[in-house]
Parts: C-alpha cells; sequence; structure tokens
C-alpha cells in the first residue's frame, strides 16, 4: 500500500451509478483501499459530467447503463492537489471496480496505467 495522498470524487448521480453498480460494485473496493490509505479521501458527489441527462434524474431509465465516473485528485499530505485531477471511467463491471480500486492501492497514479477504457477522453 502506497502512502500517496489522493482524493476520489465519485458520481453517485442515479442516470449514471444505478445503486446496484456503486452500491454493489465500486463503493465497497474504494473505501476498502481507502482505509487503509494513510492519506484516501473517498467522496461521493453529484454529476461529474455535467450530463444533461443528469438534470432528468428519476425521468428516464435511458442512461442507466453509462457507467460510474469518478475523478482522482493526487495532492500532499496536507491536501493541496498535486497536478491535474483524473479523470476514470465509466465503471461498468466488477472488472473495472477492481481495476480503479488495484490502481489506487498501488499509488502510482499514472492515467496511462488504467485500462485504457477507463480512461476517457473528457469527462
Amino acid at each position: 500500500m502506497a502512502d500517496r495522498a489522493f482524493t476520489v470524487v465519485v458520481c453517485g448521480a442515479v442516470p449514471c451509478s444505478p445503486p446496484e453498480t456503486i452500491g454493489d460494485l465500486l463503493l465497497p473496493r474504494l473505501a476498502e483501499v481507502v482505509r487503509r490509505t494513510p492519506h484516501g479521501v473517498l467522496v461521493r458527489g453529484g454529476c461529474l459530467l455535467g450530463a444533461p441527462r443528469c438534470l432528468f434524474q428519476g425521468r428516464s431509465e435511458a442512461f442507466r447503463d453509462s457507467g460510474t465516473y469518478l475523478a482522482v485528485q493526487p495532492c500532499d499530505t496536507d491536501r493541496r492537489p498535486c497536478g491535474k485531477a483524473i479523470r476514470v471511467g465509466p465503471v461498468l463491471a466488477r472488472d473495472d471496480a477492481e481495476a480503479v480500486a488495484s490502481w489506487l492501492a498501488d499509488g502510482d497514479l499514472d492515467a496511462d496505467r488504467l485500462t485504457p477504457r477507463l480512461r476517457p477522453a473528457r469527462l
């Protein structure tokens, strides 16, 4: 386990993060990693995409397969950001959740070490 500090923000908007994905797959794995990391912080927030579909939360089931997005901000031990936030996602399945958790646990927060599908061009 690396001592690298980071904050990971997980999109909790229902259209992109259905409860079964975020609650059963992703959050437990991320929480486990953060608990074992002296300077890790886990935040569950709203939409990270600024997507119009998030404005219509609960009105449509059409976008429920979009997957969960995250933003990881490397920082120093005083919580000051170090570099740019790293965009991750979409997390669609257990393998994706495991890949993200392993990447965070390793502590080398280089986006190029993520599976290409988990490195979106933009959020």
